[in-house]
């Protein structure tokens, strides 16, 4: 009977597989034992809603930062946030579901929307692809507003139920009567969005949507499905955020139209731009700043577009990269400075 050797590379390359799973599994898990000890410092339920919104907030850019890696200009974010808002209101208020299951519900019907708009429009590309996913959003934006019954018209609708209270016998009884219970659960979604689009990105899931990205026609002659590919990134993103949106309407209590509209995209690709798509941090990066900046200038929220604009154009001009590539211009700017001191001091050494 003839043995069957192992293959030293093979196992060298699960191991390293193996190795770098775990070391996300640690990072994830420590950015979310940190960021949980944000509460027991920062006591202002202000400070606390910032952060809550910056999350859910990351969440929507990050997914949309994923589809435009597929080398899809996606211009309906808004849509499928807004499903995720309206179908987990609607299961809960008039379906007298729980949140805990009207949540991933949502995510379920934008998923099943997703693969029902990207099967045909998937194939296009560029301008076509955004128009398209615009027009779906907007689309579905007059139909809240022209319908009363029952997505609640132009007005919205009102008194949305928080999330189920979770009791732990003996233990505690999370009720969500306060902004701490809401902040948790928008950390631990935003940690398990991350985590499952870093999983994707670091995967062979993220060399074949690279792969889609630089060039479809040469993906598709070594055998790739690209259509089957693009749909999935585009379900799953869609899924992750219309569970955001299901989580934005039960903490605000409150959801309109106006919510859900393109501008909301715009944001999110600026978010991008700015953070700088390349890097899966980039984007984290840009809606944090932004973030922060829009809530400096608070009192001039009608000219917050034009803010965020002007950074753009900034970026654009100076700083291409996005925002995670200061540290490494800022090194090799100071590299050169060196080497520059140092050639001077050769030539003239006293």
């Amino acid at each position: 009977m003839t043995r069957v050797r192992p293959d030293p590379d093979r196992q060298g390359k699960f191991l390293g597989e193996m190795k770098a799973q775990q070391k996300s599994r640690l990072y994830f898990l420590g950015l979310f034992v940190l960021l949980g000890l944000v509460p027991l410092v920062l006591r202002s339920e202000y400070y606390l809603h910032v952060l809550i919104a910056m999350f859910y907030h990351v969440i929507y850019a990050t997914t949309y930062r994923f589809i435009l890696r597929t080398g899809q200009f996606h211009f309906g974010a808004h849509a499928f946030v807004g499903i995720g808002a309206y179908a987990s209101v609607l299961l809960v208020m008039r379906a007298g579901w729980s949140f805990w299951l009207a949540m991933p519900a949502a995510g379920l019907i934008a998923a099943f929307f997703a693969v029902l708009i990207g099967y045909p429009t998937l194939r296009l590309k560029g301008i076509y692809f955004a128009i398209i996913t615009w027009g779906f959003g907007d689309t579905l934006r007059f139909i809240y507003m022209r319908f009363k019954e029952p997505f609640g018209g132009p007005l919205g609708i009102f008194a949305i139920p928080g999330p189920n209270p979770i009791t732990i016998p003996g233990l505690i009884t999370i009720d969500f009567s306060q902004k701490t219970h809401f902040y948790f659960l928008a950390l631990a979604l935003m940690i398990v969005t991350l985590y499952i689009l870093h999983r994707m990105e670091q995967s062979r899931f993220g060399l074949i949507f690279g792969a889609i990205r630089e060039g479809d026609r040469l993906a598709r002659a070594v055998g790739i499905n690209i259509m089957n590919y693009k749909v999935l990134a585009f379900a799953v993103c869609s899924g992750l955020g219309a569970m955001a949106g299901s989580f934005y309407a039960h903490y605000t209590y409150y959801i309109s139209p106006l919510d859900f509209s393109v501008l909301l995209t715009i944001y999110l690709a600026i978010y991008t731009v700015v953070g700088g798509q390349e890097r899966y941090a980039g984007v984290i990066v840009g809606t944090v700043v932004l973030m922060l900046a829009g809530e400096v200038f608070a009192g001039y929220s009608h000219y917050q577009l034009l803010m965020y604009s002007g950074f753009l154009i900034v970026i654009l001009l100076f700083l291409p990269g996005g925002l995670i590539s200061l540290p490494g211009l800022l090194t090799r700017v100071g590299s050169r400075a060196e080497e520059k001191e140092g050639e001077k001091f050769r030539n003239d050494p006293a």
